[in-house]
């Protein structure tokens, strides 16, 4: 797959570019289903699968005072694209003097003139150009004047339900793990370094890694059954996502990600581990002493591994 960094890097002809636009946070099911039929018709009529795509989000560019945590950061978003076997992404740097683009000139410069667009897929919610005052009518116009295929994907439903980055973001910050992963198609994770803790959890017989993982939402804080996957392995795990009041009781301390893998001894500092959140088993709490910890963490372990012998994926 291809990456480059906005339309001014496309420096040649894509034949047959088959291409679809959003800014794709989280990748889900609806997502997913307008990808997989951009990838399956460029591949029908021997073209390329284009996605645009946007970074920072247009959301962090325009209004940074409200900040909006994101369900993937854009390395993953790449990666999870080239999964979906798209041939190139164009990452359209995002800033305010680019959300000042006309609808027609954002059309016209980037649709026409640089991308040679025959093919157009996009959103039943899509809107463009300055104050995203390019609504799906123009769009509609526009295309019909110019030639260009368009497709609108209708609002996927899952259980009845939209499938939205929004809904599976407050799902996901009320502790719906479940509700968030069945839109999402997959489970959420945390992806980063282990770096070295406080060293607690080995010393009171459950060792744990923290994943530094950064530019992404934090879901609900809690006690997660949770999938540890090291080096393309999977591991049962369960996961304290929160600011451990127990031996940290400050009211501002930062919010970690502590994995306990079970069944496994490796000390794997500075190296990569992605952790899948399944479902949250309860609240954070401050116990009143380390026995009371261990037992919570005895109970916890063993609610984890019922849950995940009912979501095995192996």
């Amino acid at each position: 797959m291809e990456v480059l960094c906005g339309y001014k890097e496309i420096k040649k002809n894509y034949p047959n570019p088959i291409v679809t636009i959003g800014n794709f946070d989280g990748l889900h099911l609806g997502h997913k289903q307008i990808i997989q039929t951009v990838t399956k018709r460029a591949k029908a009529e021997k073209g390329f699968s284009v996605v645009y795509t946007f970074k920072p989000h247009p959301h962090l560019a325009i209004s940074p005072n409200h900040p909006l945590q994101l369900l993937n950061t854009y390395e993953e978003k790449i990666e999870l694209l080239e999964n979906m076997g798209v041939d190139l992404v164009v990452e359209e740097p995002f800033s305010r003097e680019f959300s000042n683009i006309t609808p027609e000139k954002f059309l016209s410069d980037i649709l026409l003139k640089t991308l040679s667009t025959k093919v157009l897929y996009v959103g039943y919610d899509f809107k463009f150009g300055n104050n995203r005052t390019g609504n799906l009518e123009f769009l509609q116009n526009f295309c019909k004047k110019k030639g260009i295929e368009l497709y609108i994907a209708k609002p996927l439903k899952v259980q009845s339900e939209i499938c939205s980055s929004s809904r599976i973001r407050n799902y996901l910050l009320e502790g719906n793990v479940s509700q968030a992963n069945k839109l999402l198609g997959r489970e959420f994770f945390y992806r980063g370094l282990v770096v070295r803790g406080d060293g607690r959890g080995r010393k009171i017989g459950f060792a744990t890694a923290n994943v530094k993982s950064e530019n992404k939402l934090s879901i609900k804080t809690g006690v997660y059954a949770t999938w540890a996957v090291y080096q393309g392995k999977v591991h049962a795990s369960v996961t304290n996502v929160g600011t451990r009041p127990t031996f940290h009781p400050e009211f501002d301390a930062p919010i970690v990600v502590e994995t306990h893998i079970l069944d496994f001894n490796r000390d794997i500092y500075g190296e990569v581990l992605e952790v899948r959140i399944v479902e949250r088993l309860r609240d954070e709490l401050k116990f009143k002493s380390i026995d009371e910890l261990i037992a919570n963490i005895k109970n916890d372990i063993a609610q984890s591994k019922t849950i995940l012998i009912k979501d095995n994926p192996l």
